[in-house]
């Protein structure tokens, strides 16, 4: 009777676990996300480029991309994502709404995601 009461926790235990897992994002997913914004120098000698803004994410987040091949979605997690569109308020801890781009979009490129920012809210000062 032990030996079921445990598979019984165990299996509720899982379940619950599952039941309250992040979700996954897709690519054009408007989502929000928290962290600290940083500047990047450009990667070539290009006097033109211009640094990219990246968030570093204060949690990891779940990305579904295309895979090569059938059609199949690839998943992974993600702790940064370049900045689009917008001067975030740096080394601050900040939340961003905006729409989330997988792959590299920017002629800027800096981490291989991206969100297109719609809002920004400062949550604690520098």
């Amino acid at each position: 009777m032990a030996k079921a009461c445990a598979w019984a926790f165990l299996f509720l235990a899982l379940m619950t676990r599952v039941a309250y897992a992040a979700p996954c994002y897709n690519d054009g997913d408007v989502v929000t996300l928290e962290g600290k914004a940083t500047r990047q120098a450009p990667r070539d000698a290009d006097a033109s480029s211009k640094p990219a803004w990246v968030l570093a994410l204060s949690n990891p987040v779940c990305v579904l991309t295309a895979a090569a091949g059938q059609g199949a979605k690839q998943q992974s997690t993600i702790s940064a994502v370049q900045i689009i569109d917008a001067v975030p308020t740096e080394n601050a801890r900040i939340q961003l709404t905006g729409k989330l781009i997988t792959g590299n979009l920017s002629t800027y490129y800096a981490v291989p995601n991206a969100i297109w920012v719609l809002k920004e809210r400062v949550l604690s000062g520098q």
